[in-house]
């Protein structure tokens, strides 16, 4: 049987697209009351209030979760040492390699699918559920060379403990992609902010009761049980008993692309600690890695929210390419608005966030901080490019340049660590700058997007963050000499939204382009009630 979601014009003229849901003898089971998972209406007027509200719920949810980060890591910070971290980075180089293949891709793939079958969801479950075994395996047994390589053999307990974790989450791959697939912004954002509570917890416990690195262990591992949980919790589906696995064959291929784009997308994210834990030492990794990761704290926070709503909402405008382009511009102009003069402001107070949030003895991290702030200020705007491939279903593209962008990033750390940690830092953002151009270059071939689109989105905002930088440079170059850390920093952020607010309220160009992100998804929405109603 198959049923077709027929969309004609609304009242108010707007168009509509026609996505198909198909379904077989074999889904026949609760489908009337499960088929809303599946279904995808598109319309002009009602898209976007279902992505604004998924934009608001999402940056609620993740600045709740930096909000419990970083009270996590302060605490941990104190309780642990330079050296546990380090050699937790070193275990982590190996499992975010092989976390690349925990879902195959196949969680874009069900987000990317106009149509998709209950036949094909089950197939994939079982594929992620049997990859995440094997995955689990290779980590355990990886374990092995990774300590030899690094000298480290307290890395062989530490790897098949978080090889435990993949079968976990492999269980939990298509529910969080069902969640995506059907906007559930805001029970995904529940889910992240209970996961990442609990899981913080427990590291706090482990840490307090004297265990070391292994509180990082317990924070990560138990970090995925919540999630699964949660997952399970959350979508009422569960999967058939294993077969018609051929149904699954054309999300495979598709998510394959993206799994092996994104593994080069990852070595060349931890290139770097690979590198310096290699010629270096745990201490100097350790410091390394607090500073990548407090800086990617709240620009995470930034990004993830939006690349959550939008992945979905532009695989959806696939076949509107006037809508699509507007969309992907707006978003990009609305998050340089507000992540740019961020960064200006982390990089420029580097040495009061490192000693408030990390503690004096983490001060040697700050000119590594701010060296990744160059390079996260280009990365902002470049790492969109994903979402280009991803949402047009572009997967061969998407992995011939993760390849270039892998090398290139790779081959400059291995440069750069003649210079020290701060050599690496360097590299990584001179190689960021050299591929930003290359890189949309590339990603905007065949696409509804033009090349010039993310470098006029980045025009307004570059001005605004040069004002944020001549301001901050001068309240703290003025307080810093008189008050102590907490208060010069205060200082910089309320000198900083000062002038970023001034800016704004005097540049209606600019004013527009921030609130631009949600306007514009206000005019689309996928009309879920209709659409689960149809069926």
């Amino acid at each position: 049987m198959e049923a077709l979601t027929t969309l004609g014009r609304s009242a108010h003229g707007a168009r509509r697209t026609t996505l198909r849901l198909r379904r077989g003898p074999e889904d026949k089971a609760d489908a009337l009351d499960l088929d809303h998972w599946l279904a995808r209406s598109v319309t002009h007027g009602e898209l976007g209030k279902s992505a604004a509200r998924g934009v608001a719920w999402t940056l609620a949810g993740s600045w709740m979760s930096a909000a419990v980060q970083v009270g996590t890591t302060m605490v941990l910070a104190r309780l642990l040492t330079p050296a546990d971290f380090g050699l937790m980075a070193m275990a982590l180089t190996l499992t975010a390699l092989v976390n690349q293949f925990r879902q195959l891709g196949l969680s874009q793939a069900v987000v990317q699918r106009p149509d998709l079958r209950w036949s094909q969801v089950s197939a994939l479950f079982w594929v992620n559920t049997a990859v995440g075994v094997v995955l689990a395996g290779l980590v355990a047994l990886g374990g092995i060379p990774l300590a030899a390589f690094y000298d480290e053999p307290a890395l062989v307990p530490l790897c098949a403990a978080l090889g435990a974790g993949f079968v976990v989450s492999g269980v939990s791959v298509q529910h969080g992609a069902l969640l995506n697939r059907a906007m559930q912004f805001r029970r995904i954002s529940l889910r992240n902010v209970t996961a990442g509570l609990l899981s913080s917890l427990a590291a706090l416990a482990a840490a307090l009761l004297g265990l070391g690195v292994w509180a990082l262990v317990v924070q990560n591992v138990s970090a995925l049980v919540f999630a699964t949980i949660l997952n399970w919790w959350a979508v009422p589906w569960r999967p058939s008993s294993p077969r018609r696995l051929a149904d699954a064959a054309p999300l495979l291929r598709f998510g394959i692309h993206v799994s092996v784009a994104n593994l080069f997308h990852t070595v060349s994210r931890e290139g770097d600690n690979v590198v310096i834990g290699r010629f270096l030492d745990a201490g100097a990794l350790g410091l390394y890695t607090r500073a990548y990761s407090l800086l990617m704290l709240p620009l995470r926070q930034l990004k993830t929210p939006v690349q959550a709503v939008m992945v979905p909402t532009l695989a959806a405008l696939q076949e509107e390419p006037g809508r699509y382009r507007l969309a992907y511009r707006t978003a990009i102009a609305g998050l340089c608005h507000a992540g740019m003069p961020l960064v200006v402001v982390l990089a420029v107070a580097a040495d009061e966030v490192i000693a408030v949030v990390l503690g004096d003895q983490w001060l040697a991290a700050a000119r590594i901080f701010q060296l990744l702030a160059l390079a996260s200020f280009v990365q902002l705007v470049s790492t969109t490019t994903g979402w280009i491939y991803t949402s047009t279903g572009r997967g061969r593209p998407y992995v011939a340049w993760a390849v270039v962008g892998g090398v290139v990033t790779v081959a400059g750390f291995l440069v750069g660590v003649r210079w020290g940690v701060q050599g690496v830092a360097a590299s990584y953002a001179a190689t960021q700058l050299l591929l930003v151009v290359p890189g949309f270059a590339l990603a905007c071939r065949h696409s509804p997007v033009a090349l010039g689109d993310p470098f006029r989105a980045m025009a307004r905002p570059s001005v605004v963050a040069a004002l944020v930088l001549v301001t901050t440079a001068g309240v703290r170059s003025a307080v810093v000499p008189r008050v102590s850390a907490p208060l010069a920093l205060a200082a910089t952020v309320a000198g900083a939204l000062v002038v970023w607010g001034v800016v704004m309220m005097l540049w209606p160009a600019a004013r527009r382009e921030l609130v631009g992100l949600v306007a514009s998804l206000r005019r689309r929405r996928a009309d879920r009630e209709s659409s689960a109603g149809s069926h």
